[in-house]
Parts: C-alpha cells; sequence; structure tokens
C-alpha cells in the first residue's frame, strides 16, 4: 500500500482545528455568542435555553423581529383531543434542530432576533375567550412590528392570531397560502361560531383574509363537500393530486400570481401531510403530501411578503416514539427560516438574537 507522503499529511494536519473553530469568521461569533449565553446545539438531556429552537424566553419586545408562540389549545377540534398539547412536544423537539439551515447556510440568529414569547394564558375555558386570548397576545406583537410564528394547538388558533395581527395591521385583510387536507370552510358546527373546520370562513367574514387573495394547498379527503364557501368566495384550491401531478413549481406559480406582494399570512396544518409520513393529528388524510413537497413550497416562498405563520394540528397524542414530533419540528425549522429570510431582507441588515 502506498503511504502519504510527509508534505501531504503535514497539509492534512493543518486541517485539525478545534472544535467549533471553523473558517467562516460569522459561524465562530455566532457560536462565541451562543455558547456563552449557555446554549448547546447537541443532544444534552438538559438545556438552559428551553424555548423554541433554544431561543431566549421573553416577552420584552424591543428589537425583537420573530417572536414564537404556543397556542395549547383543542377545544374545538373536530376529532382525537390532544393537539393543546403539540407546542410542547414540538419545543422539545425544536431542540435538535439548526442552527444551521442546510439550504441556504444562514443561521437564523444571526439574522434576526428571535424570541420564544411562551405560551398564550388562558383567562377562561371557553373557546372564544381563549381565541380572544390568542387575538390580544397576536396584538401585542403586530403593533410592536413582529413576525410572529404560532404553534398550535388546533387550527382554530389560527383565527386568533389572524385577528390579533390584522388589527395590530390598521385592520388590514391578508393573503393566505394554506397547506392543509382540508379547507376549514365549513359553517359553524357543533355549537361554536367558530372551530378548527371553519376558521378561514369565519375569517374572512370578518376581514382578516382576503379570500381572492387566498390558495389552499393540499385538499382532498373525505370531507370536500364542505368547501364550498371556499370556491364561492374566490379562493383557489390546488389538490393533492394537482400538487403530484403538476408539481412544486406550478403550485409556487400559482400562490405567487394569487398573494403578490401584499402582506401574506402563512398556515401549515400538518394533516397536509399524507398519514403515512403523519399520523400524529387530530383529522389525519391519507394521499397526501410528503414532508419534502411541504419544505419546497417553503423554501419557494422565500421571496413573498411573509407577516406570520403557523403550525398547527400536531397531536402527540398518536406519536409513540416521537418519530412525527421529528417530522413536524423539522418543518416548523423550516417555517422559521422562511420568516427569518423575508424579516432580514426587509432590515436591510443583520439584527442578531441576544440570549443575555
Amino acid at each position: 500500500m502506498p503511504k502519504l507522503s510527509p508534505e501531504t499529511l503535514a497539509r492534512y494536519r493543518e486541517m485539525d482545528r478545534p472544535a467549533f473553530q471553523f473558517e467562516d469568521d460569522t459561524v465562530n461569533e455566532f457560536f462565541a455568542r451562543s455558547t456563552a449565553a449557555g446554549v448547546r446545539f447537541d443532544n444534552a438531556g438538559f438545556f438552559s435555553q428551553a424555548g423554541f429552537f433554544q431561543a431566549p424566553h421573553k416577552q420584552n419586545l424591543d428589537g425583537v423581529d420573530i417572536a414564537i408562540v404556543g397556542s395549547p389549545l383543542d377545544l374545538g377540534a373536530i376529532g382525537l383531543a390532544g393537539g393543546r398539547h403539540g407546542p410542547e412536544a414540538i419545543r422539545k423537539g425544536s431542540h435538535v434542530m439548526g442552527p444551521f439551515h442546510d439550504h441556504t447556510g444562514d443561521i437564523p440568529f444571526q439574522l434576526c432576533n428571535i424570541i420564544d414569547y411562551g405560551d398564550v394564558q388562558w383567562s377562561a375555558t371557553d373557546l372564544q375567550i381563549r381565541l380572544e386570548d390568542i387575538a390580544q397576545v397576536f396584538l401585542k406583537l403586530g403593533q410592536a412590528g413582529c413576525a410572529t410564528l404560532n404553534c398550535g394547538g388546533e387550527h382554530t388558533t389560527a383565527y386568533g392570531a389572524l385577528k390579533g395581527l390584522s388589527q395590530g395591521h390598521d385592520n388590514e385583510a391578508f393573503g393566505l397560502i394554506h397547506i392543509d387536507a382540508h379547507c376549514d370552510t365549513m359553517a359553524s358546527w357543533g355549537g361554536d361560531a367558530v372551530n378548527d373546520g371553519s376558521v378561514f370562513r369565519q375569517a374572512v367574514l370578518q376581514g382578516f383574509i382576503d379570500p381572492e387573495r387566498t390558495v389552499q394547498i393540499g385538499i382532498r379527503g373525505r370531507s370536500n363537500f364542505l368547501w364550498d364557501f371556499s370556491k364561492e368566495s374566490g379562493m383557489t384550491i390546488i389538490t393533492a393530486d394537482e400538487v403530484f401531478e403538476k408539481g412544486v413549481p406550478y403550485v409556487l406559480d400559482k400562490a405567487k400570481e394569487i398573494v403578490g406582494q401584499d402582506k401574506t399570512y402563512f398556515s401549515f396544518d400538518v394533516d397536509g401531510l399524507c398519514s403515512s409520513e403523519m399520523m400524529a393529528t387530530t383529522g389525519p388524510e391519507p394521499f397526501g403530501l410528503t414532508a419534502r413537497q411541504v419544505r419546497d413550497i417553503i423554501l419557494g416562498s422565500y421571496d413573498l411578503n411573509i407577516i406570520g405563520a403557523d403550525m398547527v394540528e400536531f397531536n402527540p397524542v398518536r406519536d409513540a416514539n416521537g418519530s412525527y414530533a421529528h417530522t413536524a419540528a423539522g418543518l416548523y425549522w423550516e417555517l422559521l427560516n422562511l420568516l427569518t429570510h423575508v424579516r432580514r431582507r426587509q432590515n436591510g441588515q443583520n439584527n442578531p438574537t441576544l440570549w443575555v
């Protein structure tokens, strides 16, 4: 066997740097800051920063770009209860996501000031009052100029987020990119004016979203007869079959044509995924999208004016070994990177996260 020459071996040995010492000074700066604050990007059992993706827990909004919020609610869910535990499961699963984005090479915490605002605190057990509790949190965040990333809980939480953000943005009606198995535009059901089957009908009726700037992606299944309001109000429906037949580029071209460059909200119900990839949800449906297709739709939305996003309906009751939480946390990481990219472009400069 030939041997390496002394010169070649010496060259390789020069490349042998200590751990967390890299050629890129930006990366070195990030690890110096985060390590000093006690952040650990490994599989340690204890994390000193236990927020989503190890973001700092804060409610001081000075200089904050993106606020992540948990909405542990399932009172209006039509299906198996347990979605209220979704934020807790996704927080835990998120700790081993990042800090780099493998597609862009970005470190979100270097680009934007990101916080975990915490979970919405409930003032009553009534569903409609709890939706108002959510709205008040998102009103505060919207008025402070924060982009928001909601973690449900049931899809009804999106109604509270949209209400608060709309009020915080001078009662603006947003465009909507909505990935889901269901349109969620049925009439009121079970005595609740707003529930996870009627959330976007009610958001239209209250002026929070513009149906003609709404695209619903991945729609399929046994409830399709319920979505007349989507069609009649001018929403664009792209079925799961169309996504497979026409491809993600078609979906993105259509979505961008519909929402344009005005303010847009991105809502992702994990039952948009095929139940073979995501059974841990309140209303699983077969024959849905793949995780990679959803990821590619998120990546393709970087050039839009996204002011808020959510991931909802993750239900850990159906997740015996935590594998579905891992997938969901990965897609939640993609949504954070979406908001980070949009906000960094709008800021025109970096505004790094501060843990201390």
